[in-house]
Protein backbone atom coordinates (compact mmCIF):
# COMPACT_ATOMS: atom_id res chain seq x y z
CA UNK A 1 0.00 0.00 0.00
CA UNK A 2 2.84 2.22 1.21
CA UNK A 3 4.61 1.82 -2.28
CA UNK A 4 1.24 2.45 -4.40
CA UNK A 5 0.91 5.67 -2.68
CA UNK A 6 4.51 6.72 -2.77
CA UNK A 7 4.32 5.65 -7.08
CA UNK A 8 1.17 7.36 -7.70
CA UNK A 9 1.49 11.10 -5.67
CA UNK A 10 -1.04 12.38 -7.13
CA UNK A 11 -3.46 10.35 -4.60
CA UNK A 12 -2.89 12.51 -1.44
CA UNK A 13 -3.57 15.62 -3.22
CA UNK A 14 -6.68 13.83 -4.82
CA UNK A 15 -8.05 12.84 -1.41
CA UNK A 16 -7.21 16.42 -0.16
CA UNK A 17 -9.26 17.75 -2.41
CA UNK A 18 -11.96 15.80 -1.78
CA UNK A 19 -12.09 15.84 2.07
CA UNK A 20 -12.13 19.55 1.83
CA UNK A 21 -14.81 19.52 -1.00
CA UNK A 22 -16.98 17.86 0.97
CA UNK A 23 -16.12 19.86 4.26
CA UNK A 24 -16.87 23.08 2.47
CA UNK A 25 -20.17 21.57 0.94
CA UNK A 26 -20.96 20.72 5.05
CA UNK A 27 -20.21 24.24 6.26
CA UNK A 28 -22.01 25.83 3.06
CA UNK A 29 -24.65 23.86 3.15
CA UNK A 30 -24.54 23.21 -0.04
CA UNK A 31 -23.03 20.40 -2.17
CA UNK A 32 -21.84 21.74 -5.86
CA UNK A 33 -20.07 20.64 -8.41
CA UNK A 34 -19.89 23.97 -9.43
CA UNK A 35 -16.77 24.68 -6.67
CA UNK A 36 -14.79 22.48 -7.97
CA UNK A 37 -14.89 23.85 -11.68
CA UNK A 38 -14.83 27.31 -9.66
CA UNK A 39 -11.68 26.67 -8.21
CA UNK A 40 -10.13 25.05 -10.70
CA UNK A 41 -10.43 28.11 -12.52
CA UNK A 42 -9.31 30.03 -9.25
CA UNK A 43 -6.15 27.97 -8.73
CA UNK A 44 -4.71 28.66 -12.22
CA UNK A 45 -1.95 31.37 -10.92
CA UNK A 46 -0.83 29.34 -8.40
CA UNK A 47 -0.99 26.45 -10.41
CA UNK A 48 1.84 28.14 -12.94
CA UNK A 49 3.68 28.93 -9.74
CA UNK A 50 4.21 25.68 -8.29
CA UNK A 51 4.55 24.03 -11.81
CA UNK A 52 7.61 26.15 -12.33
CA UNK A 53 8.71 25.52 -8.67
CA UNK A 54 8.65 21.94 -9.76
CA UNK A 55 10.71 22.15 -12.44
CA UNK A 56 13.38 24.26 -10.43
CA UNK A 57 13.34 22.16 -7.14
CA UNK A 58 13.53 19.02 -9.80
CA UNK A 59 16.79 19.93 -10.36
CA UNK A 60 18.29 19.07 -7.18
CA UNK A 61 20.54 20.25 -4.27
CA UNK A 62 18.27 22.50 -2.26
CA UNK A 63 16.70 24.12 -5.44
CA UNK A 64 14.02 26.20 -4.72
CA UNK A 65 12.65 29.99 -6.15
CA UNK A 66 11.72 32.62 -3.60
CA UNK A 67 11.41 35.42 -6.43
CA UNK A 68 8.27 33.85 -7.97
CA UNK A 69 5.99 36.36 -6.49
CA UNK A 70 7.70 39.08 -7.38
CA UNK A 71 8.36 37.96 -11.26
CA UNK A 72 4.69 37.26 -11.67
CA UNK A 73 4.23 40.97 -10.33
CA UNK A 74 6.30 42.07 -12.83
CA UNK A 75 4.96 40.26 -15.45
CA UNK A 76 1.86 41.81 -14.88
CA UNK A 77 2.82 44.96 -14.66
CA UNK A 78 4.59 44.90 -18.17
CA UNK A 79 1.68 42.95 -19.98
CA UNK A 80 -0.72 45.41 -18.79
CA UNK A 81 1.00 48.32 -19.78
CA UNK A 82 2.17 46.48 -23.94
CA UNK A 83 -1.47 45.02 -24.16
CA UNK A 84 -2.46 48.62 -24.44
CA UNK A 85 -0.77 48.53 -28.00
CA UNK A 86 -0.70 44.55 -28.75
CA UNK A 87 -2.00 41.82 -27.05
CA UNK A 88 0.07 39.38 -28.49
CA UNK A 89 3.20 41.47 -27.59
CA UNK A 90 2.55 41.81 -24.04
CA UNK A 91 1.98 38.09 -23.39
CA UNK A 92 5.62 37.10 -25.38
CA UNK A 93 7.51 40.16 -23.41
CA UNK A 94 6.17 39.52 -20.28
CA UNK A 95 6.88 35.47 -20.35
CA UNK A 96 10.20 36.48 -21.71
CA UNK A 97 11.12 38.92 -19.33
CA UNK A 98 10.09 35.99 -16.53
CA UNK A 99 12.58 33.70 -18.42
CA UNK A 100 14.99 36.19 -18.38
CA UNK A 101 14.57 36.59 -14.38
CA UNK A 102 15.05 32.59 -14.46
CA UNK A 103 18.07 33.18 -16.48
CA UNK A 104 19.49 35.84 -14.19
CA UNK A 105 18.72 33.07 -11.32
CA UNK A 106 20.28 30.19 -12.77
CA UNK A 107 23.47 31.77 -13.95
CA UNK A 108 24.01 33.48 -10.40
CA UNK A 109 23.26 30.15 -8.73
CA UNK A 110 25.43 28.17 -10.86
CA UNK A 111 28.56 30.13 -11.67
CA UNK A 112 28.72 32.78 -8.67
CA UNK A 113 27.80 29.40 -6.71
CA UNK A 114 25.41 30.76 -4.45
CA UNK A 115 22.60 28.82 -3.16
CA UNK A 116 19.30 29.18 -5.13
CA UNK A 117 17.40 29.76 -1.86
CA UNK A 118 19.99 33.23 -1.29
CA UNK A 119 19.54 33.64 -4.89
CA UNK A 120 16.29 33.63 -5.38
CA UNK A 121 15.22 36.13 -2.20
CA UNK A 122 17.76 38.71 -3.46
CA UNK A 123 16.60 38.57 -6.55
CA UNK A 124 13.08 38.95 -5.17
CA UNK A 125 13.84 41.84 -3.37
CA UNK A 126 15.52 43.76 -6.82
CA UNK A 127 12.29 43.02 -8.65
CA UNK A 128 10.37 44.18 -6.47
CA UNK A 129 12.60 47.49 -6.16
CA UNK A 130 12.52 47.34 -10.02
CA UNK A 131 8.86 47.52 -9.71
CA UNK A 132 8.78 50.12 -7.05
CA UNK A 133 10.43 52.47 -9.79
CA UNK A 134 8.12 51.69 -13.16
CA UNK A 135 4.82 51.05 -11.57
CA UNK A 136 4.19 54.84 -11.43
CA UNK A 137 4.96 55.29 -15.07
CA UNK A 138 2.89 51.85 -16.27
CA UNK A 139 -0.78 51.32 -17.59
CA UNK A 140 -2.34 49.31 -14.88
CA UNK A 141 -5.19 47.80 -16.58
CA UNK A 142 -5.77 44.80 -18.60
CA UNK A 143 -6.99 44.87 -22.54
CA UNK A 144 -10.39 44.46 -22.61
CA UNK A 145 -10.53 41.54 -25.42
CA UNK A 146 -7.89 39.50 -23.64
CA UNK A 147 -10.18 39.61 -20.47
CA UNK A 148 -12.70 38.46 -22.44
CA UNK A 149 -10.91 35.90 -23.70
CA UNK A 150 -9.53 33.79 -20.76
CA UNK A 151 -13.15 34.07 -19.12
CA UNK A 152 -14.69 32.41 -21.99
CA UNK A 153 -16.79 29.07 -20.84
CA UNK A 154 -16.70 25.65 -22.66
CA UNK A 155 -18.27 22.38 -20.85
CA UNK A 156 -17.72 23.77 -17.08
CA UNK A 157 -14.16 24.71 -18.32
CA UNK A 158 -13.10 27.88 -17.90
CA UNK A 159 -10.48 28.99 -21.04
CA UNK A 160 -8.24 30.30 -18.20
CA UNK A 161 -8.18 26.39 -16.84
CA UNK A 162 -7.82 24.85 -20.47
CA UNK A 163 -4.63 27.35 -20.88
CA UNK A 164 -3.21 25.54 -17.73
CA UNK A 165 -4.22 22.28 -18.81
CA UNK A 166 -2.62 22.43 -21.92
CA UNK A 167 0.31 24.21 -20.08
CA UNK A 168 0.63 21.23 -17.93
CA UNK A 169 0.29 19.09 -20.83
CA UNK A 170 3.12 20.46 -22.53
CA UNK A 171 5.46 20.21 -19.52
CA UNK A 172 4.43 16.68 -18.44
CA UNK A 173 5.90 15.90 -22.29
CA UNK A 174 8.53 17.46 -21.80
CA UNK A 175 9.59 16.02 -18.43
CA UNK A 176 8.79 12.40 -18.73
CA UNK A 177 9.05 11.55 -23.10
CA UNK A 178 12.21 14.01 -24.12
CA UNK A 179 15.76 13.89 -23.43
CA UNK A 180 16.28 16.98 -21.45
CA UNK A 181 13.48 15.89 -19.00
CA UNK A 182 15.35 12.66 -18.53
CA UNK A 183 18.43 14.71 -18.02
CA UNK A 184 16.99 16.82 -15.53
CA UNK A 185 15.78 14.06 -13.40
CA UNK A 186 19.34 12.50 -13.13
CA UNK A 187 21.01 16.11 -12.62
CA UNK A 188 18.66 16.83 -9.77
CA UNK A 189 19.11 12.76 -8.52
CA UNK A 190 23.17 13.26 -8.40
CA UNK A 191 24.89 15.82 -10.03
CA UNK A 192 28.25 14.41 -9.87
CA UNK A 193 26.87 10.92 -11.68
CA UNK A 194 25.01 13.04 -14.30
CA UNK A 195 28.94 14.84 -14.92
CA UNK A 196 29.92 11.41 -15.29
CA UNK A 197 27.17 10.75 -18.00
CA UNK A 198 28.17 13.41 -20.08
CA UNK A 199 24.84 15.85 -19.26
CA UNK A 200 25.86 19.24 -19.42
CA UNK A 201 24.57 19.61 -15.61
CA UNK A 202 24.57 23.58 -15.65
CA UNK A 203 22.53 23.99 -18.96
CA UNK A 204 20.47 21.50 -17.01
CA UNK A 205 19.57 23.65 -14.20
CA UNK A 206 19.72 27.14 -15.60
CA UNK A 207 17.17 25.67 -18.28
CA UNK A 208 15.33 24.97 -15.03
CA UNK A 209 14.92 28.28 -13.67
CA UNK A 210 14.23 29.50 -16.82
CA UNK A 211 11.05 27.36 -17.60
CA UNK A 212 10.14 28.24 -13.88
CA UNK A 213 10.38 31.69 -15.10
CA UNK A 214 8.76 31.80 -17.86
CA UNK A 215 5.91 30.01 -16.34
CA UNK A 216 5.91 32.83 -13.53
CA UNK A 217 5.75 35.41 -16.46
CA UNK A 218 2.65 33.72 -18.11
CA UNK A 219 0.90 33.14 -14.47
CA UNK A 220 1.57 37.19 -13.91
CA UNK A 221 0.02 38.22 -17.76
CA UNK A 222 -2.97 35.84 -17.19
CA UNK A 223 -3.34 37.36 -13.40
CA UNK A 224 -3.36 40.71 -14.65
CA UNK A 225 -5.53 40.40 -16.90
CA UNK A 226 -8.09 38.09 -14.09
CA UNK A 227 -7.92 40.64 -11.17
CA UNK A 228 -8.57 43.95 -13.82
CA UNK A 229 -4.99 45.29 -13.52
CA UNK A 230 -1.64 44.47 -11.89
CA UNK A 231 -0.95 45.98 -8.34
CA UNK A 232 2.56 45.75 -6.42
CA UNK A 233 1.85 43.22 -3.67
CA UNK A 234 -0.63 40.38 -5.82
CA UNK A 235 1.92 37.88 -6.22
CA UNK A 236 2.13 37.24 -2.44
CA UNK A 237 -1.78 35.73 -2.42
CA UNK A 238 -0.43 32.80 -4.24
CA UNK A 239 3.03 32.05 -2.88
CA UNK A 240 2.97 29.83 -0.15
CA UNK A 241 -0.16 28.05 -1.68
CA UNK A 242 2.21 27.47 -5.01
CA UNK A 243 4.85 25.97 -3.23
CA UNK A 244 2.80 23.51 -1.20
CA UNK A 245 1.09 22.61 -4.35
CA UNK A 246 4.58 21.78 -5.41
CA UNK A 247 5.61 19.82 -2.57
CA UNK A 248 2.08 18.05 -1.46
CA UNK A 249 1.77 17.13 -5.37
CA UNK A 250 5.33 14.52 -5.11
CA UNK A 251 7.72 17.05 -5.72
CA UNK A 252 10.78 15.51 -3.74
CA UNK A 253 12.55 18.20 -2.02
CA UNK A 254 15.88 17.09 -2.77
CA UNK A 255 15.26 16.95 -6.54
CA UNK A 256 15.33 14.55 -9.33
CA UNK A 257 11.43 13.88 -8.98
CA UNK A 258 8.38 15.17 -9.90
CA UNK A 259 4.86 14.73 -10.84
CA UNK A 260 2.61 17.52 -12.90
CA UNK A 261 -0.44 15.55 -12.31
CA UNK A 262 0.35 15.77 -8.66
CA UNK A 263 1.31 19.41 -8.58
CA UNK A 264 -2.25 20.20 -10.64
CA UNK A 265 -4.40 18.25 -7.93
CA UNK A 266 -1.96 19.91 -4.93
CA UNK A 267 -3.01 23.65 -6.45
CA UNK A 268 -6.56 22.62 -5.76
CA UNK A 269 -6.32 21.03 -3.03
CA UNK A 270 -4.21 24.13 -1.66
CA UNK A 271 -7.42 26.35 -3.46
CA UNK A 272 -9.96 24.49 -1.81
CA UNK A 273 -8.07 24.72 1.99
CA UNK A 274 -8.35 28.75 1.55
CA UNK A 275 -11.97 28.52 0.71
CA UNK A 276 -13.11 26.25 3.32
CA UNK A 277 -10.92 28.98 5.74
CA UNK A 278 -13.19 31.30 4.34
CA UNK A 279 -16.35 29.61 4.85
CA UNK A 280 -15.25 29.03 8.53
CA UNK A 281 -14.81 33.20 8.72
CA UNK A 282 -11.60 33.07 9.88
CA UNK A 283 -9.24 36.21 9.39
CA UNK A 284 -6.52 36.89 6.83
CA UNK A 285 -4.15 35.97 9.41
CA UNK A 286 -5.44 33.05 10.65
CA UNK A 287 -5.38 31.86 7.24
CA UNK A 288 -1.93 32.43 6.60
CA UNK A 289 -0.99 30.87 9.45
CA UNK A 290 -2.98 27.92 8.86
CA UNK A 291 -1.27 27.89 5.37
CA UNK A 292 1.93 28.53 6.73
CA UNK A 293 1.23 25.39 9.51
CA UNK A 294 0.28 23.30 6.54
CA UNK A 295 3.38 24.10 4.17
CA UNK A 296 5.58 23.51 7.12
CA UNK A 297 4.15 20.03 7.27
CA UNK A 298 4.39 19.33 3.99
CA UNK A 299 8.25 20.20 3.79
CA UNK A 300 8.69 17.91 7.13
CA UNK A 301 7.14 14.93 5.41
CA UNK A 302 8.61 15.41 2.63
CA UNK A 303 12.10 16.02 3.55
CA UNK A 304 11.44 12.69 5.77
CA UNK A 305 10.41 10.50 2.53
CA UNK A 306 13.89 11.67 1.13
CA UNK A 307 15.73 10.85 3.93
CA UNK A 308 14.76 7.38 4.46
CA UNK A 309 14.85 6.46 0.76
CA UNK A 310 18.45 7.79 0.95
Amino acid sequence: MKKIMTKYAFIWPLLGSIFLWIAISIVSGKFSVGQIFSSAKLCSFALLLALGQMVVVTSGEGAIDLSQQYILTLAAYISCDLMQYNVILGIIVAVAVGALCGLVNGIVNIYLKVPAMVTTLATGYIIFTIILVLAPTMKTLPNAGFVDFINLHAGGFSMLTMICMIVAVLLALLLYKTKYGKQLHAVGQKRIAAKYAVIKVNKVVISAFVIGGALCGLSGTLCGAFNGGAFQDMGTTYFLPSIAAAFVGGTAASGGKSNVAGVCLGALMMYLLTTFLNAANLSVGMQRLIQGAVLVLILVASVSDDAKKN
